[in-house]
């Protein structure tokens, strides 16, 4: 695989002092904007750069095995963790209204900010990977760069049985309240903090139960699902509030018409409901974009079949090579 990555002799982006997990705060040109990135390795390699975006139930970097193998086969991973997450400060509260949401205002600066981030490390070749609640910040940040070649939408959320296949039953009554007011909001999250104070690791795994495969995911990293439990303790309310609300109202971008000439895959796992299945190939019909479905995982269906996502960035890399 030819080199896609180019990096500036003196990089706009500057770095912050790294963490144990290998994830280190940089401040975005000459802003005070922060975002916290994990390059695997340390520092950017001439492999092909793969950018994760963490979505709101994760955010925390994938397995190091997982990037390992990823690097195997040419791809150095890049995770991006968002404003609100992990150590970074939310976004300003004016775009957290009711209003700013459903105009899809916060998910369109996330997207900005995230593109200035790869033009200020000089990242070329992108592909992106997106996750659940991410992949409308994906599809706006496909749209306006071009340093990504490919964009991967796995386990997207504008699929219209959404409600059929939230389990347990009191997550989806939790997520629910949550969404239709801001005193729901507030006893929700009182709940949702309880619940990961006690046992972070039950949580994941009732969040995960129609899956082996996010199971055997959980399993083999428990510390970075204790750390992600920690984390979503402290998400401000607002956060919650735009997190679900973005990803259970329409998003009028998932339109074919928009999507006609992009570079795009869906991925999704089998370990999930029959109706959800038939639902999300609907909306792939709809949409115009091919769908690959993964013998294992669901909510985490990248790291869980990592050879499902190879091939299909290795699919891609053989139709620019013939180019």
């Amino acid at each position: 695989m030819t080199s896609a990555t180019h990096i500036h002799a003196e990089p706009e982006w500057r770095r912050g002092e790294i963490d144990a997990r290998g994830l280190q705060r940089v401040r975005l040109g000459d802003t005070s904007i922060e975002l916290e990135i994990m390059i695997h390795g340390g520092e950017l390699s001439e492999l092909t750069p793969l950018l994760i975006i963490n979505s709101i139930d994760y955010p925390m970097p994938p397995s190091a095995i997982f990037c390992e193998r990823m690097q195997a086969v040419g791809y150095q991973v890049i995770f991006v963790r968002r404003p609100g997450f992990g150590h970074t400060r939310p976004l300003p509260s004016a775009l957290m209204g009711k209003q700013e949401i459903e105009r899809h205002a916060p998910t369109a600066t996330e997207a900005a900010l995230i593109k200035l981030l790869i033009d200020s490390m000089g990242l070329k070749g992108v592909r992106l990977l997106g996750l659940g609640t991410t992949n409308s910040i994906c599809l706006r940040l496909k749209q306006l760069s071009d340093a990504i070649d490919l964009v991967v939408f796995s386990n997207p959320l504008f699929n219209p049985a959404i409600w059929d296949v939230i389990r347990p039953a009191w997550l989806k009554r939790m997520i629910r309240q949550t969404v239709l007011s801001r005193s729901g909001l507030k006893i929700a999250v009182r709940g949702l903090r309880a619940v990961l104070r006690r046992d972070p690791l039950w949580f994941y795994r009732q969040f995960a139960q129609k899956s082996a495969g996010d199971i055997a995911y959980i399993k083999a990293n428990e510390s970075d699902f204790l750390t992600a439990g920690m984390f979503l303790q402290k998400l401000q309310p607002d956060l919650y509030f735009y997190e679900l609300r973005s990803a259970l109202i329409d998003d009028t971008e998932w339109n074919p018409a928009h999507l006609k000439d992009l570079d795009a895959v869906i991925l999704s796992g089998t370990e999930t409901t029959e109706k959800w299945k038939a639902s999300i190939v609907k909306e792939a019909d709809r949409l115009g974009l091919p769908i690959v479905f993964a013998n294992a995982g669901d909510l985490f269906v990248p790291y869980a079949s990592p050879d499902s996502l190879i091939e299909i960035l290795e699919q891609h890399s053989t139709k620019v090579a013939a180019l």
